[in-house]
C-alpha cells in the first residue's frame, strides 16, 4: 500500500499555508459571458510551509520522516489546523435498512458541498440519531470513515458525527532541498504537500 498511516509532525506543521484547490476551465466568449467547466468533482487540497529556521531536534523528526516517506513515494495524515473537526454533522437518514454509513462534512448553504472525510482520529469520535448520543450499537473505520450499525437506524432518523480527522497528503517533491546556516539552524524552504485522493 502506498499509504502510512502516520501523522507529520504537528510542530512542523502548524505554520503550513494553504487549503483546498479546485479546478475551473473558464472560456469567456466573444459576446463577453463565459463558460465555465468544473474539471474536478472534488476539491484537491494543497500546503505549502517553511522550515526555517529548525534546530537539530525538529531537523532530525523531519528528516526522518522524509526518508521514511521516501520523497513523494507514500502518503501520511496531515493536521490542517484550518479544518480538522465536524461538530454533529450529518452524515445520513436512516431508512431501516441501511447499516453503513459514509461520514462527510457539509460546506455552504442552498448550494452545499459535500466532502468525504477518510482518516478519522480514533478517541474523538461521538455518534449521535435524533441528537440522543449513542454509546454503543455502532463501530467505525478510522482509515475509511465507513461508520457501520449493528441495527439499521429507523427510517427518518437523522445520523450525525463528531470527530476530529487528517487530511491525507504526500510530499510534492523527491528532493530535500535543505540550506544549514549554522552547526544548529537547518532551512528547508517551500515544501509541499499535495492531497492525495481515496
Amino acid at each position: 500500500m502506498s499509504f502510512h498511516n502516520v501523522r507529520f509532525p504537528t510542530r512542523i506543521s502548524y505554520g503550513a499555508v494553504g487549503g483546498p484547490k479546485f479546478s475551473t476551465t473558464v472560456q469567456t466568449l466573444n459576446s463577453g459571458y463565459e463558460q465555465r467547466n468544473i474539471n474536478w468533482a472534488d476539491a484537491r487540497r494543497e500546503y505549502q510551509f517553511d522550515v526555517s529556521p529548525a534546530r537539530q531536534a525538529s531537523w532530525d523528526e523531519l528528516l526522518a520522516f522524509f526518508h521514511a516517506r521516501r520523497g513523494r513515494a507514500y502518503g501520511f495524515r496531515l493536521k490542517d489546523f484550518a479544518d480538522y473537526k465536524l461538530v454533529q454533522g450529518m452524515i445520513g437518514t436512516g431508512d431501516g435498512n441501511k447499516q453503513v454509513f459514509q461520514v462527510v462534512k457539509q460546506y455552504g448553504d442552498l448550494h452545499s458541498y459535500s466532502r468525504k472525510l477518510t482518516r478519522l482520529v480514533s478517541g474523538t469520535i461521538s455518534v449521535f440519531l435524533d441528537k440522543a448520543a449513542q454509546f454503543g450499537g455502532w463501530s467505525v473505520d478510522v482509515n475509511t470513515g465507513l461508520i457501520t450499525f449493528t441495527t439499521p437506524p429507523a427510517d427518518g432518523v437523522e445520523i450525525k458525527m463528531s470527530t476530529e480527522f487528517d487530511v491525507p497528503v504526500r510530499f510534492d517533491t523527491d528532493l530535500m532541498e535543505a540550506a544549514f546556516a549554522g552547526p544548529d539552524i537547518h532551512n528547508w524552504q517551500q515544501v509541499k504537500l499535495v492531497e492525495v485522493k481515496e
